[in-house]
């Protein structure tokens, strides 16, 4: 009655115990891709932001202050990505900064 357990009956014996630690992660196959007709939605927040003000603001102004360096380090890519899609035009200066607005706002002026 003495049975040899094989390594493969003693995997199944771990298995049964509940797992420790943090879950995997759920695998995504790929994110859905919008129809290329439809406009992006615009989850840029600096797009949001210059939406709300018709005049403009610059970076430090969308960051909430000149000492918000961590909130401008993080604006700064996006509004890259907004004037490179066409969205944002720099306009003129205030204090020293660039002021950026919205194109759409520009044909209004």
């Amino acid at each position: 009655m003495s049975e040899a357990i094989t390594p493969d009956e003693s995997s199944t014996a771990e298995s049964d115990k509940p797992r420790r630690g943090r879950p995997p992660a759920a695998r995504v196959e790929g994110k859905p891709v919008a129809p290329a007709g439809e406009p992006r939605p615009q989850d840029n927040k600096v797009v949001k932001l210059l939406d709300k003000n018709p005049l403009g603001m610059t970076l430090p102004e969308m960051a909430g202050g000149p000492r918000q360096i961590k909130r401008i380090k993080t604006l700064r890519p996006q509004l890259a990505e907004a004037i490179r899609a066409g969205l944002v035009m720099p306009v003129s200066q205030r204090a020293g900064h660039t002021v950026y607005r919205l194109v759409k706002h520009i044909a209004n002026r």
